[in-house]
C-alpha cells in the first residue's frame, strides 16, 4: 500500500513538474511571435506605443498554440509507439505475406497503388517521424532566434562554427537551446515511463 501511494506520488508530482516546463517552455515561442508581429507591421510613434502593446498581447495566445502544435509533432512518435496493440497491429500488417507484387508489365498507376498499399501499414509512423523532423527544425530555428548562441545572427555563428572559434560562443545559450528543445520530450518519455511501470506492478500484484 505505502508503495503503491509512494509511486502515485511520483507519478502525478512528474506531471506537475511537466506542466511547469510546458509553462516555462511556451515563453520562447510567445517572444518570437511578439518580435515577428512587431517586425511585420513595424508600428512607429503614438500608435507604436500602442500597437507594440497590443501585438504583445496578441502574440501570448498565438506563441501558446505554437508551442502546443510543436510539441505535439515533436512528441507525437513517442506516443505512438508506447500504444503497445497499435504497435503490434502495424507490426502484423506489414510482416503479413498479403504484399501485392509489383510486375514489370504493370502500368505505371497499378504500380503506384501497390506500392501505397504495400507501405500503408508502416505510413502513420513514417508521417509522424518526418512531422516530428521538420518540428524540430522549425524548434531549433526558433530557439536560434531567441537565444542567439553567437553575436552577429546566423551567418556569423556558421562562420564560427566552420571557423572553429569556439570563444565566442556563449555557451549558456546553447544550454538554453538544448533545453527548450528535449527538456518538455523528457519529461513526456518519465511519465509514459512511469505509467508502463504502474501497468505492470499492477499486473504482477493483482
Amino acid at each position: 500500500s505505502g508503495a503503491k501511494t509512494a509511486r502515485q506520488l511520483l507519478y502525478w508530482l512528474a506531471i506537475g513538474v511537466a506542466c511547469v516546463v510546458a509553462a516555462a517552455n511556451m515563453l520562447p515561442y510567445c517572444r518570437a511571435v511578439s518580435l515577428a508581429l512587431v517586425d511585420i507591421f513595424n508600428l512607429q510613434g503614438m500608435v507604436g506605443f500602442f500597437g507594440n502593446r497590443a501585438l504583445a498581447l496578441v502574440s501570448i495566445p498565438v506563441g501558446v498554440v505554437l508551442w502546443a502544435f510543436i510539441q505535439t509533432a515533436e512528441a507525437y512518435p513517442i506516443l505512438l509507439k508506447h500504444d503497445r496493440k497499435l504497435m503490434r497491429l502495424i507490426a502484423l500488417e506489414a510482416d503479413t505475406a498479403d504484399q501485392l507484387q509489383v510486375h514489370e508489365d504493370d502500368d505505371p498507376a497499378l504500380v503506384s497503388l501497390k506500392e501505397w498499399y504495400n507501405r500503408f501499414p508502416l505510413l502513420s509512423i513514417r508521417t509522424a517521424n518526418r512531422a516530428s523532423l521538420v518540428a524540430y527544425i522549425v524548434d531549433t530555428l526558433i530557439c536560434l532566434a531567441i537565444f542567439p548562441p553567437v553575436d552577429g545572427g546566423f551567418g556569423q555563428l556558421i562562420f564560427v562554427i566552420f571557423t572553429g572559434q569556439w570563444g565566442l560562443v556563449n555557451w549558456g545559450s546553447v544550454g538554453l537551446i538544448v533545453v527548450m528543445l528535449f527538456c518538455f520530450e523528457m519529461m513526456v518519455r518519465f511519465i509514459l515511463f512511469l505509467g508502463l511501470q504502474w501497468h505492470y506492478l499492477k499486473r504482477a500484484h493483482s
